[in-house]
């Protein structure tokens, strides 16, 4: 009976991984807002990677004004992975986005160099992505998650701390082609598993770094 009982509980816990697994796969297959399995698309053809899908942005626009963008959903038909909502803003007066957080579960994170917006009136526009902002991780745990990071060339400025205690992340690239890189103070404080210099690659960048900017 004993055995039995042990039996079951193993099988019950099996059961539970497989469950645990499956709904994760789900939540960081690309899937568009149709239903299909194929990339949505955008402006600039399919996008190459999911994890655009999860980014948290700040779009600055020419007045100076500046508002926060994911994608948007729509009414009874799921998300919209066409452009980054701004709502009520003027897509045409946007100027540059601004990375602010990932809330996704995918363990490699791309940034992508520019982005489509698109406000309530339906007006769209493609502008660069050209920097992280301060304090990232600390708004956003899903960065914790990053085991691999891609820095695209439009980058020009990271942050203070903007990756601080990322402990999964152990590869990061510079998309080459860049100009000159600022980096903040502590931008990779205390990821633990990030060997640098060796893991990572600044693509030949000039770069100027922060105080403690890789320390652990």
């Amino acid at each position: 009976m004993k055995g039995q009982f042990t039996r079951l509980i193993i099988f019950m816990t099996v059961c539970v991984l497989l469950v645990a697994g499956v709904t994760a796969a789900t939540y960081a297959v690309w899937t568009t807002s149709d239903g299909g399995s194929t990339p949505a698309t955008t402006q600039t053809g399919e996008w190459e990677d999911p994890s655009y899908r999860y980014l948290v942005l700040e779009v600055l626009f020419a007045d100076g004004s500046s508002s926060l963008a994911e994608y948007a959903v729509t009414d009874g038909e799921g998300a919209d992975f066409s452009a980054f909502d701004v709502g009520q803003a003027g897509a045409d007066n946007a100027v540059s986005a601004t990375v602010v957080g990932y809330t996704g579960i995918l363990t490699t994170l791309k940034i992508p160099p520019s982005v489509t917006v698109r406000d309530d009136g339906g007006n769209t526009k493609e502008i660069s992505v050209t920097a992280i902002a301060t304090g990232t991780v600390e708004q956003y745990d899903g960065l914790r998650l990053i085991e691999e990071l891609e820095i695209p060339a439009t980058v020009a400025t990271i942050g203070d701390f903007s990756f601080m205690f990322c402990d999964s992340l152990k590869k990061v690239t510079f998309v080459s082609g860049g100009g000159a890189l600022t980096m903040g103070n502590m931008c990779f404080y205390r990821c633990v598993k990030l060997d640098y210099p060796s893991a990572v690659d600044f693509g030949g960048r000039s770069v100027t770094q922060g105080d403690d900017c890789f320390a652990k």
